[in-house]
């Protein structure tokens, strides 16, 4: 979905904000506080149903308002998202409400690279693995089908396990079968997907890191060689005592890997910076293989990066497809890269939760 209109109403201290004509880059320009990450956080909110910033619907609704609503439109496409204070939400695509946010993900595939954020490398398997599911989401018809029964047998299971201590092996013979058969199911779509992943991670690794060897090993959350239905069987015991679920692609991981170690110990903090970019622009590589183009928020861009990797994210972006929403401290840079590209863009100056366009 390219967004040729937005709108926001009631998120932060943005004044009601009505964007038309937007172009393959918005840039978005002004000081500390004046609200341009406000803007991605909405567009965020629309396409995902919360926010990057905070879980809690409370803190991005501005002050004694019930709810926050973002609209955007596409030559094709409208689609709305007004969230409550409560935390309840309604969306509409082209004036019909529909029940779950995963069909408006699939209208408006999204990716946030935040240049500052290094948690999908130094957080545990958790952002990895999420990761790993917003592509599996939009490349694997089935898997969203596959990971709905999952969640919900997991739930089940746990649920029981928190419920009783002596549960016989019996209790739960219902929701070991249900959680083993679509277990092994997920685990086989994410094997077949990461190694497809693999050969596009590599091509941008080689750009943003050539002298660097890193390499993507999936780990399936339990033993492959004797399966999932065996693991449970094998640990019922311990499940019993921990009163959780210990096994399962709900523990899966991605690990990156080099020839001296893991990523999180090996690289600074510059690498893993480039290494996040490497891995979220692979994904969009992937997505648009498969004539999917992905919405890409760019955060405070010119903070980090320096000027050569700005570049290059800019180029790679565009030679993808993506519509892209940038903010910035330093707006000239920004343009001076657009400029070198041929790139068609969009500037906007924020100031007080004001966005005007700026004419060039």
């Amino acid at each position: 979905m390219f967004i040729t209109r937005l709108n926001i109403q009631r998120v932060r201290n943005l004044k009601a904000v009505a964007l038309q004509e937007l172009q393959p880059f918005n840039v978005f320009y002004g000081q500390n506080g004046s609200g341009k990450t406000s803007i991605l956080e909405a567009i965020h909110l629309l396409a995902t149903g919360r926010s990057f910033r905070t879980h809690i619907p409370k803190h991005y609704i501005q002050n004694q308002m019930q709810d926050a609503i973002v609209f955007a439109q596409s030559a094709t496409e409208k689609i709305g998202m007004q969230k409550l204070i409560t935390g309840e939400q309604n969306i509409k695509v082209n004036g019909d409400s529909i029940a779950t946010q995963g069909q408006l993900a699939k209208i408006l595939p999204l990716q946030l690279i935040d240049p500052l954020s290094t948690d999908i490398i130094d957080h545990g398997a958790k952002p990895r693995r999420q990761l790993l599911d917003w592509l599996m989401f939009h490349v694997e018809p089935d898997f969203y089908y596959a990971w709905q029964f999952y969640s919900r047998a997991l739930k089940q299971r746990n649920s029981l396990l928190k419920s009783k201590r002596n549960l016989m092996l019996q209790d739960l013979e219902a929701w070991n079968k249900m959680l083993s058969e679509y277990g092994e199911i997920l685990h086989l779509q994410r094997q077949a997907i990461v190694e497809q992943w693999q050969i596009f991670f590599q091509q941008d690794l080689k750009t943003l890191l050539p002298d660097i060897e890193i390499h993507m090993e999936y780990a399936a959350g339990f033993h492959v060689e004797h399966g999932l239905a065996e693991d449970l069987i094998l640990y019922h015991q311990k499940d019993c005592e921990r009163r959780y679920t210990e096994y399962g692609p709900h523990r899966a991981d991605l690990k990156l890997k080099t020839p001296t170690g893991d990523a999180d110990a090996v690289l600074s903090r510059g690498q893993k910076k480039l290494l996040i970019m490497a891995l979220k622009l692979s994904q969009i590589a992937m997505l648009h293989a498969s004539n999917k183009e992905t919405v890409v928020l760019l955060d405070d861009v010119t903070a980090e990066l320096d000027i050569t990797a700005q570049q290059r994210l800019i180029e790679r972006l565009s030679q993808l497809g993506s519509q892209v929403f940038i903010t910035t401290l330093d707006h000239e840079s920004v343009q001076k890269h657009l400029h070198d590209l041929s790139i068609s863009y969009q500037l906007f100056n924020v100031e007080n939760g004001s966005v005007q366009v700026v004419v060039q």
